[in-house]
């Protein structure tokens, strides 16, 4: 039974405390109490986990914001030490859907990376969400998660395409654009893609909807290997911009963040596109610099996007099919080691590759 796709996102907890939360710490020399004001958004985004850990470990009585953040924080490095938290979570909130939530967003990645035990995470995540959305009837992300789990769990798990198509529906009646979405991505998942264009076709033209459209349709087509189809979706991306706004209207800030994330994700997929086609290779490699450039003046939470490192990969990959060995020898050297084996394995092949082409 396969369920590495079994992945719930965390989760988007944003109050004005949750990015820099104050942090009550004992002070040795003086036997006092000393504030300090901890940006834990900051440190998650420099993947400087341990100290999140460290320092909202030490707090007894948590705010939702504070466990959410300890959760995510320890899915970084230890799922069991994660597990432990959100159940910790929903000890402490109980009528809190955001605990069962997040509760299900740790099962999933257990099921996702467990062998034996898929089955009962699987259950778990599908338990919680459940529970989320009989706390929180009316609040879209728990039916959007709930309805990803059915999409993406085999049936043995608890999967059900129907059910995925009956929360979609029912997302449509609290919010006309997400049920548009969800629905569309039921389509997609269910090999009904001209009942998903059909869907998808309003969306690429509204302004405040094309850009998840795009990355949506484009990213399907992508993994379909339709990558004529994928370029022509993506293509536009390229040439967008999100208008910046004040970080400090929460609301307003949230959807400047997912769609920017989204604008400089799809610049990644375009990339990818001309790696895999082995075509659009000019394009790819400027697609490919945006989103280094971008990604580095970036000041949104960048976690969810390709590292830099895996960017530098693929246009490595374009500059060799361009011939452009000076400048793919250049980037190389700037590419160091990765833990993850399939990176290891394209850095050595480019290696070998520019060292034959250096040869001739």
């Amino acid at each position: 039974m396969n369920l590495k796709k079994l992945a719930i996102p965390l989760l988007c907890v944003t109050t004005l405390s949750a990015s820099s939360m104050t942090v009550v710490a004992s002070t040795a020399e003086t036997n006092q109490q000393s504030q300090q004001t901890v940006d834990f958004e900051w440190l998650f985004q420099q993947g400087a986990f341990e100290k999140i850990i460290e320092a909202l470990s030490e707090i007894e009585n948590k705010t939702p914001e504070q466990h959410n953040m300890l959760v995510s924080a320890l899915m970084n490095t230890d799922l069991d030490d994660a597990e432990e938290a959100s159940e910790r979570f929903i000890r402490a909130y109980s009528n809190d859907y955001r605990a069962y939530h997040t509760h299900a967003s740790v099962m999933g990645a257990q099921a996702s990376s467990s062998i034996f035990s898929a089955l009962g995470y699987a259950k778990k995540a599908k338990q919680s969400l459940e529970q989320a959305v009989e706390i929180a009837p009316d609040e879209i992300a728990v039916y959007q998660a709930l309805m990803q789990f059915h999409l993406m769990a085999p049936s043995i798990a608890g999967g059900d395409i129907d059910e995925a198509k009956k929360l979609a529906q029912h997302i449509a009646t609290l919010d006309d654009i997400e049920g548009q979405f969800a629905l569309a991505k039921v389509y997609l998942e269910d090999d009904q893609e001209g009942e998903a264009k059909t869907l998808y076709a309003p969306l690429l033209e509204r302004d405040d909807t094309q850009i998840r459209a795009r990355f949506e349709l484009g990213n399907y087509y992508l993994t379909d290997e339709q990558f004529q189809a994928s370029y022509d979706i993506l293509l536009p991306l390229s040439a967008m911009q999100v208008p910046v706004v004040d970080k400090a209207d929460n609301k307003q800030w949230n959807k400047y963040e997912e769609s920017m994330s989204r604008l400089l994700y799809g610049k990644y997929r375009l990339g990818q596109v001309a790696v895999k086609s082995g075509q659009y290779t000019q394009e790819g490699i400027q697609a490919l610099k945006r989103y280094l450039q971008e990604y580095d003046d970036a000041i949104i939470d960048t976690q969810s996007l390709p590292t830099p490192s895996w960017a530098k990969l693929r246009l490595a990959e374009l500059l060799l099919n361009a011939n452009a060995l000076s400048e793919a020898e250049a980037l190389i050297k700037q590419i160091g080691e990765d833990d993850d084996k399939n990176f290891s394995k394209i850095l050595k092949q480019l290696k070998k590759e520019l060292k034959k082409r250096a040869a001739v």
